[in-house]
């Protein structure tokens, strides 16, 4: 008699579900494991925040915009796929500044924002003649000896002087976490910076040690149909394992190392094991556990909205000299940063438009969320005729909202994630959450969870009767 199939659920399939679901799959195949992978999404689509809108003949990004190439899992996953043929790294650069009512071009080598050299600091208009000084003084020291986790503004601050940090440094993360350096811890991060710190002595020393990292072309990459391309891939290759329209309202412990899930609050699912791969502002409405939420009510979510805008060609009168903008979170705007697609993605730079990716909110700035699209148009047309003198009517645009999607990793993230997943080991075993609100932001640190995860839910599966 043929033994039952172990099952393994995963929740969620943005790219960290899609991803762990994948690995899962490949695992059993090739070690001809008795176990099956279900798949269950509470929408209709895959992808999650990697979102493509084709629109035309062309294709846009309206969720994440690009992929960084300094980090490997991505990468990895693409080649593994064989996608590369349909992948484009960025070019013209890296974005301005925009600060005090100007734009500032970074033209000396930077890792986001932050001189390489530490003599380049004299060639940064954006800084004062106090704050290049400070810069000197705090690049010159040794840090490395702190263990206690800071905010990332002061782990900055400390090493960079205040201005290079909030002026410079602080666009830049900001683009990608959405949030205020004040609350961000430094550790939650995953940023590279912070190990290569430690096993160089400064800052400028490991800089200089991975130029890799320099800010500029080919830092990034999407794909000549968008980012979906990927997610797409992952999907048809799991197609006979996902399930849409499956919501999951309560997962709960039952017999015999097993969990009951429950979809749509009419059926029920029995695994023995589950990878829970959600926003984490969901994990509320999923465990009704009340020792096991304690751990999720510090958990905070950001919003952030995007607005593609094509205006006519030469529309931009003040042009940033590199692919986009980077707004200082001091200027009285609403934008957090400008992708100019023409100029960052070569398979848009012949269009006979000028087209700008506009990001909008942050963390602090719920207001925005809550206007009509009529009223968020004419709040970023008037920022961006102060940015980039354009006077004319758009031709078009579309408005995408991400209300609560971006978690806002607070300081000692680390230390309470730790916590966290020694309490589901003890309490659930056979449990896991991952995703962008555990370890680390973004697609590369996406993926190498699910890698990593599914490992786990193997090793464990193994070693349970």
């Amino acid at each position: 008699m043929e033994k039952a199939k172990k099952r393994i659920a995963v929740v969620g399939s943005g790219i960290t579900g899609l991803t762990v679901a994948y690995r899962l799959q490949q695992t059993i195949k090739e070690q001809d494991l008795p176990y099956e992978v279900i798949v269950l999404e509470s929408s209709i689509r895959s992808g999650g925040k990697l979102y493509t809108m084709k629109f035309g003949e062309q294709f846009i990004d309206l969720g994440a915009e690009s992929i960084d190439t300094r980090l490997p899992d991505a990468i990895g996953l693409i080649k593994e796929l064989e996608l590369e043929d349909q992948v484009e790294y960025s070019q013209n650069g890296k974005p301005d500044i925009y600060a005090f009512n100007k734009l500032y071009q970074l033209d000396s080598d930077t890792y986001k924002g932050i001189p390489v050299k530490r003599t380049d600091i004299w060639k940064f208009d954006l800084i004062s003649f106090q704050g290049k000084l400070s810069f000197l003084k705090d690049t010159y020291f040794s840090r490395t000896e702190e263990s206690e986790e800071v905010s990332t503004r002061d782990y900055f601050a400390q090493r960079v002087g205040d201005e290079v940090a909030e002026y410079a440094a602080e666009p830049f993360i900001s683009k990608v976490y959405s949030s205020e350096i004040d609350e961000i811890g430094i550790k939650g991060l995953n940023e590279p910076l912070f190990a290569l710190e430690k096993e160089h002595g400064t800052i400028t020393k490991a800089l200089e040690a991975h130029p890799e990292l320099i800010d500029g072309d080919g830092n990034y990459l999407t794909f000549k149909d968008g980012l979906e391309t990927l997610t797409r891939e992952l999907s048809e290759r799991l197609q006979q394992n996902i399930r849409y329209s499956k919501k999951v309202t309560d997962i709960k412990k039952s017999i015999s190392h097993t969990y009951i899930v429950d979809i749509n609050k009419k059926e029920q699912l029995r695994v023995d094991s589950v990878v829970v791969a959600t926003d984490s502002g969901a994990y509320n409405q999923i465990f009704s556990d009340i020792e096991l939420s304690d751990y999720f009510k510090d958990i905070k979510m950001g919003s952030i909205g995007f607005v593609l805008f094509s205006f006519p060609k030469g529309a931009i009168k003040d042009p940033p000299g590199g692919n986009g903008v980077l707004s200082v979170r001091r200027n009285n705007s609403y934008i957090q940063s400008i992708v100019w697609l023409n100029k960052k993605w070569a398979h848009h730079a012949q269009k006979d438009e000028e087209l700008l990716g506009v990001y909008f909110g942050r963390s602090s700035d719920s207001i925005m969320m809550s206007l009509s699209n009529k009223q968020i148009e004419e709040a970023i047309l008037k920022d961006l005729n102060k940015m980039l003198s354009i006077e004319v009517d758009p031709n078009y645009r579309i408005i995408k909202r991400w209300p609560n999607a971006i978690p806002q990793f607070s300081v000692n993230h680390e230390e309470r994630t730790k916590n966290l997943n020694e309490f589901l080991e003890e309490k659930y075993p056979g449990l896991y959450l991952i995703g962008n609100g555990m370890d680390g932001f973004g697609v590369n640190n996406c993926i190498r969870q699910g890698n990593n995860t599914a490992m786990e839910v193997i090793n464990y599966l193994k070693n349970t009767i």
